[in-house]
């Protein structure tokens, strides 16, 4: 069921059409077999006069005669008809209503005799129609308010404290003490360590005050620290404490050795907001629920770093009644850690657990009474409609990770990039594709096209081209496709990232020796024929540097774009090269160079040798 307020102006139509004679709300439910839609006035309806309301999209619409419905009349009987293209669907320009809605039809019908009739502007019976119609849509609209006061979605202010009060939860006022905490260990993190918002935090002196994290925080790889803020759990003036007094966490983060606040904790400054509070209201449910996936899900990602992406739950209710399959790929981390990590998973799944259902998992720690092998996964396949794909398989047999190698080449779309501004494009394609593959979880598929459109988001990149393999790829595989694990149960991670950038800019100061072959020509005309020699080898000479790609630049490669002519050859060549990006000015003549298709040769200057002297 669903409720939507009807505008004032469809009150006012309503009325003034019941008050002067017409018809008003045929009431009919938009379903096939509903059809014939035949208005219930068994007298003359005047067609012209059809007004058609009802939703589409969820809102109060006006239906168009002649483009979204025709009258049919057959005797006194009239029938309204949708437009339609093909079977069941709308016809071009044409719109219906929601499937399964109800619509209403008002009219006027032909011979009426009604007592008043005056429906202009400013007379008494508009006057009192338009009265009646506000009354009637701000009852309407209030309605639609307690409607959605009934919804976690859609309930805001009062009514969403009442709803989050049947779940325990309120909200924060200005009358609770909040600030921040710094989370720290003493060593470098091995892995990111992931601190969820609602973490309980206590002070060490009685009597305990309890506060709780309101946004989710990361201690990034490598990291000491990280700070995050904090809200007391009660209202008043207990949650008003010095600094360095929360120093306890209720429940033990592995890999966070300490807590503390560097400044009291003072009133907050603002009232929950509505958002913050549906939040705490959905973590509340997900956590006082068990016997579903979710519950699984939501105790699982109280453990540091683990998010759901890292988490997969398979059913095969046909083939597997009563099993669930459940693979999780944890974090890097050390192996004190992990191991106390994988028993607390084990833990947090047999407290979770629907009664009666046995939960395989991939989890090497002791396993609950009961338990047995892992049921084998179903093998991953392409679903994009023949998109192509490459095929990932783990690196070891049993291994929770499908090791990645991505190999990135830029083209920035300045030539005359500084070693600076190369050094932090590198940087910022080495984070892209680092994220990206963090953000993978558990058989999630690799889109190559998704890592193209983030490589081309920097700024500074013009175009850019990569393969993506894994690590233990076959030879023939190119790289440049999606990549789906093989095994569902294995999260894609890491193993290498080269990035380099193409395009590095390489000038030619190039010096030719030109022979005239007519000798009769005197010396004006012979260096006008050496001129016109130099102008054309120079157009060559730019348009064959643009199509090398690869091999050894040296003067025999050039000296082949220059064949003879009619009028005069080539005979001698020479050229220096200049590394614009690297700042290398190459000062010997003639050097053969190595390319390897990430550089742009540039023609900067053509010259005769000696001045070019007849």
């Amino acid at each position: 069921m669903t409720y939507a307020a009807e505008p004032y102006a469809q009150f006012v139509d309503d009325l003034l059409t019941a008050l002067t004679g017409g018809a008003i709300r045929d009431e009919f439910r938009f379903l096939p077999e509903q059809e014939p839609f035949r208005l219930s006035v068994p007298a003359p309806v005047m067609p012209k006069t059809v007004r058609v309301f009802g939703l589409t999209g969820g809102e109060y619409t006006p239906f168009r005669l002649g483009t979204d419905f025709d009258v049919t009349q057959e005797g006194v009987n009239a029938t309204v008809v949708w437009k339609a293209g093909q079977p069941g669907k709308p016809a071009a320009k044409a719109v219906w209503p929601d499937e399964g809605s109800t619509f209403y039809v008002n009219y006027e019908v032909q011979g009426s005799n009604p007592s008043l009739t005056d429906r202009n502007t400013g007379s008494v019976t508009r006057l009192l129609a338009e009265s009646f119609g506000r009354e009637y849509a701000t009852i309407s609209k209030q309605l639609e308010a307690v409607y959605e006061s009934a919804f976690l979605d859609t309930a805001s202010g009062r009514d969403l404290e009442q709803l989050a009060a049947l779940l325990g939860v309120t909200r924060r006022r200005q009358l609770s003490a909040g600030g921040s905490v710094v989370f720290s260990r003493g060593t470098p993190a091995p892995a990111d360590i992931f601190i969820p918002a609602g973490t309980k935090l206590s002070t060490a002196e009685p009597p305990a005050a309890v506060f709780e994290t309101t946004e989710d925080r990361t201690l990034q790889r490598g990291g000491l620290s990280v700070d995050a803020p904090v809200s007391a759990v009660l209202s008043g003036e207990s949650g008003l404490v010095v600094e360095n007094a929360i120093r306890v966490i209720n429940r033990p983060i592995l890999g966070i050795d300490a807590v503390s606040n560097a400044l009291p904790t003072r009133f907050s400054g603002a009232v929950e907001s509505d958002d913050m509070l549906r939040a705490r209201c959905r973590r509340a449910l997900e956590t006082s629920g068990k016997a579903t996936t979710g519950s699984l899900l939501g105790a699982l990602t109280t453990l540091p770093g683990l998010r759901e992406k890292d988490i997969r739950i398979a059913e095969d209710y046909l083939a597997h009644p009563g099993v669930v399959n459940l693979s999780i790929a944890f974090p890097e981390m050390a192996e004190s850690e992990l191991a106390s990590a994988r028993e607390q998973a084990v833990a947090l799944i047999e407290a979770t657990r629907p009664l009666g259902v046995r939960i395989e998992h991939n989890i090497d720690a002791p396993r609950p009474v009961g338990a047995g092998t892992p049921l084998s996964g179903v093998v991953a396949e392409d679903t994009a409609g023949g998109t192509p794909v490459e095929i990932g398989t783990p690196a070891a047999a049993g291994d929770q990770f499908l090791p990645v190698d991505i190999e990135v080449q830029i083209t920035p779309a300045v030539l005359s990039l500084s070693t600076d501004e190369r050094a932090r494009l590198i940087k910022s394609a080495e984070d892209a594709v680092t994220a990206f593959l963090a953000e993978a979880g558990v058989g999630e598929v690799l889109v190559y096209n998704r890592l193209v459109a983030r490589l081309m988001e920097l700024d500074g990149v013009l175009d850019v081209a990569l393969t993506m393999l894994p690590q233990n790829a076959p030879a023939e595989a190119t790289g440049r496709k999606n990549l789906i694990p093989v095994t569902p149960t294995v999260k894609p991670v890491k193993h290498s990232i080269r990035v380099t950038i193409g395009g590095a800019l390489i000038m030619l100061d190039v010096a030719l020796a030109v022979t005239i072959k007519n000798a009769a020509l005197g010396p004006p005309d012979a260096l006008a024929t050496k001129q016109t020699a130099l102008a054309e080898s120079e157009a060559k000479l730019k348009t064959f540097v643009a199509t090398i790609e690869s091999g050894t630049l040296n003067v025999a490669l050039l000296r082949g774009a220059l064949p003879a002519t009619d009028t005069y050859e080539i005979n001698e060549l020479h050229y220096h090269a200049d590394y614009v990006d690297a700042g290398v000015r190459i000062h010997q003549q003639d050097v053969a160079l190595p390319l390897t298709g990430l550089e742009r040769l540039w023609i900067s200057d053509v010259d005769l040798i000696n001045g070019g002297a007849a």
